[in-house]
């Protein structure tokens, strides 16, 4: 049984496709569950199912530990101990969480550097931002601050309308940060920016893309 998770969704969900890649070449059958939803009895249906064809199984099952899970389901984990199993979250698991279940665990965490980039992006601060920037994509990849800058601009947007009401499922230390960020821009300046992210996504997507993401991301700073 194997847990990946942490704040790194890029490379948490790329480690995750490499190991459905691997299992596929070994023509096994992939089963793809979302785990919030699910109870004792279906955990022991799914893990319990034997493949009509006879081919052995590789089951994945997103944010299965995401709330807290029964005490009956990691128990029965922890007593079956499935190695046909991965369970992938979208969060960092508490190590008293991960002390509950007899697991290999595979942490993907953010660097700090991405949020200090995030927090340093407001309306003429392009030369701070930039080097926050560079650093980032240095420390991890253009592809997780790429997508680390659009969710935070989604939130600047929804706090530009909202405020801190329509910023649910956050810490409050993180929806006061966002909520002041998002004083700093007219609503058309991050529309414009979200705009462009949207472009330089289906640019990079397509193949035509001028240049590769980490300078296109460059550039989009820059003009800030």
């Amino acid at each position: 049984m194997l847990i990946i998770h942490g704040d790194n969704q890029v490379e948490s969900r790329q480690f995750l496709s490499s190991q459905i890649k691997s299992a596929k070449a070994r023509d096994k059958e992939i089963i793809h569950l979302e785990g919030k939803n699910l109870d004792l009895e279906a955990i022991q249906t799914v893990l319990g199912t034997k493949s009509l064809l006879g081919r052995e199984s590789l089951i994945v099952i997103e944010n299965l530990l995401v709330k807290t899970a029964s005490k009956s389901i990691i128990d029965y984990l922890n007593k079956t101990a499935p190695q046909n199993l991965i369970i992938w979250e979208e969060k960092e698991l508490s190590q008293a969480k991960l002390k509950q279940i007899r697991a290999k665990a595979q942490l993907f965490k953010l660097p700090t550097i991405i949020f200090k980039f995030l927090d340093s992006v407001i309306p003429g601060n392009s030369r701070f931002s930039l080097q926050f920037l560079r650093q980032a994509i240095n420390q991890s990849s253009a592809e997780g601050v790429f997508y680390m800058l659009a969710r935070q601009v989604r939130y600047l947007i929804i706090a530009n309308q909202l405020d801190k009401e329509g910023l649910t499922g956050l810490h409050p230390f993180q929806v006061q940060k966002i909520a002041s960020q998002a004083k700093k821009f007219k609503l058309g300046e991050l529309l414009t920016i979200h705009r462009k992210l949207l472009y330089i996504d289906w640019q990079q997507k397509t193949g035509q893309a001028p240049m590769d993401l980490a300078g296109q991301l460059d550039l989009l700073i820059a003009s800030l």
